[in-house]
């Protein structure tokens, strides 16, 4: 006989009730979900689900993930396991355009834990996350996506590096000057939502959680080249052939310096990107060499191991000059190595924290570059290369291009 579980099965009811005020026609749709969850949690640990009711077809059950869709939406439900024992739940509800509305976490006995909610505008743009009590559903914590822009009024329009990665979180005040301005408004681009606010925020693993990366880089880059200023570009995630946009804008604007600490092992993904960096030789790409344990010589990172002369690529070490954990080496595709294995960084919030990895190595470096640039205004790329190759050693056995530079904060051989 199965224990029949405590569940609160007036919840969604009383939720959309909540947001009744801007609760779109697909939300209330949703209501109709206590069903699912009542035929659902009653029959969990038989592995017996029936069918919910008719408004509501099931499209697809395995053991580990339920979909059910009516005309106006879908709810997926993923059921975690831990030695063959259900550990969680995670039900989420999806509009009519496929966009993931409301997530639910509940435990191994159907009891709700968590409850996130994602607005979006008329253009279909995520603009705020909330965070729900669980007891009485009212809205506890707001995340804005895509807050408005901050005045700023910085000047020095000579040494401007572009950061391209998720965005950086602009609303922080610590980042305000270091923040390259045009025209009155923040220089960059958000080539994600194609709209002028490069905001923090990489949605790809849980639009619910999304991951931040691109202030930690803006926050050591902000920290070592103080007098250079940064335009923050947030990468074209959903195409990335607009990568030639990117670089059209860098160009258009006069920026010889870019930060890219990411990368993947898709060729294809970089095709447009190469294609535009070959034509802008005058730009250098500092890029990442990756964390995957690998030897991109053999096993590729893209754009690291791409065939330019404007790309340095750069991989991580600690204080001694040994490779960081999981950081990618190569004799003919990685030029240098730079302490990067426990930086302190400010993160999303605006906190003081601590990371690493050949992510954060890049900043160092273009930092070093931007740095000898402020000094040497005149300087090529091939006097930037032959600075970086005189401030570089060998250590031990060879695997990059031309070894460590142990210190990137000194300044010797800029003045």
């Amino acid at each position: 006989m199965i224990k029949k579980y405590l569940f609160p099965y007036s919840l969604l009811f009383n939720l959309f009730l909540t947001y009744q005020c801007y609760a779109s026609a697909t939300d209330k749709n949703f209501l109709n979900a206590e069903n699912i969850y009542k035929s659902f949690c009653s029959n969990i640990v038989s592995n017996n689900y029936k069918d919910i009711n008719k408004n509501w077809s099931p499209v697809k059950k395995t053991k580990t993930v339920h979909i059910y869709k009516d005309k106006e939406g879908t709810l997926r439900i993923n059921i975690l396991y831990r030695s063959n024992k259900i550990q969680r739940l995670i039900f989420t509800l999806y509009n009519s355009a496929k966009k993931p509305t409301i997530e639910m976490r509940f435990n191994h006995n159907c009891l709700l834990q968590n409850i996130r909610r994602i607005l979006y505008d008329k253009a279909s743009i995520a603009y705020e996350i909330q965070s729900l009590n669980i007891k009485n559903y009212n809205v506890e914590e707001r995340q804005l996506l895509n807050p408005n822009k901050p005045k700023l009024t910085n000047t020095n329009n000579k040494n401007i590096i572009a950061l391209i990665d998720t965005g950086i979180n602009y609303t922080l005040s610590q980042f305000h000057k270091n923040i390259a301005v045009k025209n009155g408004t923040i220089l960059g681009f958000d080539y994600w939502d194609n709209d002028d606010k490069p905001f923090d925020s990489d949605p790809r693993q849980n639009p619910f959680y999304p991951r931040h990366h691109g202030s930690t880089v803006f926050s050591v880059l902000a920290k070592e080249a103080p007098k250079s200023l940064i335009a923050p570009y947030r990468f074209p995630a959903l195409d990335m052939c607009r990568f030639k946009e990117v670089i059209e804008h860098i160009a258009n604007n006069s920026i010889r310096l870019v930060n890219l600490s990411m990368g993947s092992n898709n060729l294809k993904d970089w095709e447009c990107f190469e294609k535009t960096a070959r034509k802008h030789n005058n730009i250098i790409f500092v890029v990442s060499a990756g964390n995957n344990g690998f030897d991109i010589d053999k096993q590729p990172i893209y754009p690291a191991a791409l065939n330019l002369k404007n790309i340095i690529t750069v991989t991580s070490s600690d204080q001694n000059g040994r490779i960081g954990r999981g950081s990618n080496i190569g004799k003919s595709s990685v030029d240098f190595i730079v302490p990067a294995e426990r930086m302190e960084v400010i993160d999303h919030r605006g906190v003081k924290s601590y990371t690493g990895g050949t992510s954060y190595a890049v900043p160092r470096l273009v930092a070093l570059i931007s740095r000898f640039i402020e000094k040497n205004p005149n300087a090529n790329s091939d006097k930037i290369f032959e600075f970086l190759k005189k401030r570089s050693i060998q250590k031990g056995i060879k695997k990059t291009k031309f070894g460590w530079i142990p210190d990137p904060l000194d300044d010797y051989l800029i003045n």
